[in-house]
């Protein structure tokens, strides 16, 4: 499996983002859907996939939860998925991260903003996955906030220069004395020879009207981002 095509399709006439050929189930939502964290919309979707839907209440921080029933699993900012549940993110801007073994068996996704970023959440859930037995682990990006539009102050480069030396002056970009942040970039680098490939959409949510933004809007809307086992 060298490539891993991004494109959308329709669930219900509403467009969804597929990483296609990617070893387990997934689907990332656009603005089309209106506000993802709605119950109403949580149990239409789980209508439509005929399975159950574990999420959080996200904290932006890097607890990761097994889940093992449908619903709300309390604090976190990541999920391992037991059984046939399908876990999910919420986001407006910060990185939806789906992994996945190469049988499509096990599985995990996490919110990735800096905070999580910042405290290696990616690398906790890669372990995790191998500690329960998983071999050989792929990983996708959904659509978020990219380095064209990801703008920070001087304060952040500080703290991931404490905490990560080496990857910090390649994520960071100085353009007409403004600050602006690569996540998808920090993540290739802490996850090269972690997993065996990482793919990304090319999706934008700041520049994209297509996707929910809290920085462009400060909206409390949300998309979902979901992975569950292969079926």
């Amino acid at each position: 499996m060298d490539k891993i095509y991004y494109q959308l399709k329709l669930i219900s006439g509403f467009p969804f983002g597929t990483f296609v050929n990617f070893p387990a189930f997934n689907l990332f939502s656009t603005s089309f859907i209106g506000h993802a964290r709605e119950k109403s919309f949580i149990k239409k979707l789980e209508e439509q996939t005929g399975r159950g839907l574990s999420y959080l209440n996200q904290d932006h921080g890097s607890k990761i939860v097994y889940a093992k029933t449908r619903g709300n699993q309390g604090d976190g900012d990541g999920l391992i998925l037991e059984n046939n549940l399908l876990g999910s993110v919420f986001t407006a801007d910060c990185l939806p991260i789906i992994f996945a073994d190469m049988s499509g068996n096990q599985v995990a996704v996490v919110h990735a903003g800096w905070k999580g970023s910042l405290e290696g959440i990616a690398l906790k859930a890669v372990e995790l996955l191998k500690k329960d037995g998983a071999k050989e682990i792929v990983a996708a990006i959904g659509p978020c906030a990219r380095s064209c539009c990801y703008e920070v102050q001087i304060d952040l480069y500080n703290k991931f220069l404490a905490s990560w030396p080496r990857e910090a002056p390649q994520v960071f970009y100085k353009s007409n004395e403004r600050i602006f942040l690569d996540l998808i970039r920090f993540h290739q680098l802490i996850l090269d020879g972690v997993v065996s490939n990482l793919y990304q959409s090319s999706q934008c949510t700041i520049c994209s009207r297509e996707y929910h933004s809290y920085r462009r809007d400060k909206t409390s809307f949300r998309q979902v981002s979901i992975v569950g086992r292969r079926i």
